[in-house]
């Protein structure tokens, strides 16, 4: 026989049992059902096993795609947290800036002009800057006048434009400034009160290969007990430097010795600018004394004489 032969056999022999089952006896067809599921339950039983791993398989697997989106997300959001933080950082250290900023120019007994640092040059990252004022923000701006900032000299005005100026930062050597170092004494000596200090010139060292910017001061009384840690200020005596501006700290002083440069006529010390000469974002170029406006009578609008 054809196998089509068969299969219509076997389709008619489950019609007919099916026809059978709704035709015997209710208590036969019972009986029926209940054999049936006893002898196919451990079948379904075994078969319910894949089906129940394959559904919480696809279950597992939708909740591991929603946790990948969830920590794509949360990636997301740390990142724009970060930056958010890092510009709330720097915002509060701009803050702290022009407070200090703010304070020193309302303490200092000098007019200053507010710059910022608009461009320095890697090559020449020792040597100079350009601020963001020129002679048409400040008629009074001048080659060679002070630029500070609150924690000390960082240099002297170079070449004036119209818009920029040049910072000639004090540790190159085209930039010397005459100084003196505060109180001097003797090791164990008492406090000198006296008010003597050892005068000096400051001049830049050029050494901007060893990373740490220094300075010397040169031409100190060969029996100067200047030591480490005394402060170096501006003496007042150069013609554009005020007095009392700070310069930085000696660093180390060399033994006093009878070869080049001072063949023992002079000492020189090391010194460590006070302000941070890698930092640099706004200054004030001092440009002169405060005018005292405190003299002029204030004029009382009441008063004018009629015209």
């Amino acid at each position: 026989m054809k196998k089509s032969t068969y299969q219509l056999l076997l389709l008619g022999f489950i019609c007919a049992l099916l026809l059978s089952c709704f035709l015997l006896p209710e208590q036969f067809s019972q009986d029926l059902r209940i054999g049936t599921k006893r002898l196919f339950g451990p079948v379904l039983r075994l078969a319910e096993k894949p089906v129940h791993f394959f559904t919480h398989m696809d279950a597992r697997l939708k909740t591991l795609d929603q946790a990948q989106v969830e920590a794509a997300s949360l990636r997301r959001q740390i990142a724009e947290l970060q930056l958010q933080n890092q510009l709330l950082t720097n915002k509060a250290a701009e803050n702290a800036r022009l407070r200090e900023m703010l304070g020193y120019r309302d303490a200092s007994q000098y007019r200053l002009r507010a710059c910022q640092v608009i461009s320095r040059e890697p090559s020449n990252w020792w040597v100079s800057v350009q601020v963001n004022v020129g002679w048409q923000d400040e008629p009074d701006l001048k080659p060679d006048q002070p630029v500070v900032s609150p924690r000390g000299v960082v240099g002297k005005t170079g070449i004036v434009t119209r818009y920029i100026t040049d910072v000639i930062l004090m540790v190159d050597k085209n930039c010397s400034i005459s100084a003196l170092v505060e109180n001097p004494q003797d090791p164990g000596a008492p406090t000198d009160l006296s008010g003597n200090h050892d005068h000096g010139i400051v001049q830049g060292e050029g050494n901007f290969e060893e990373g740490t910017p220094l300075v010397k001061i040169l031409y100190l009384p060969k029996d100067s007990q200047v030591q480490v840690g005394q402060f170096v200020v501006t003496s007042g005596l150069g013609p554009y430097f005020p007095a009392g501006l700070r310069l930085g700290t000696i660093k180390e002083v060399p033994p006093l010795t009878k070869t080049y440069p001072t063949f023992g006529l002079y000492r020189e010390a090391v010194v460590e600018p006070t302000a941070d000469l890698n930092h640099l974002d706004e200054l004030f170029i001092v440009l002169g004394p405060k005018q005292d406006n405190d003299s002029k009578p204030p004029q009382d609008s009441d008063n004018k004489p009629s015209p």
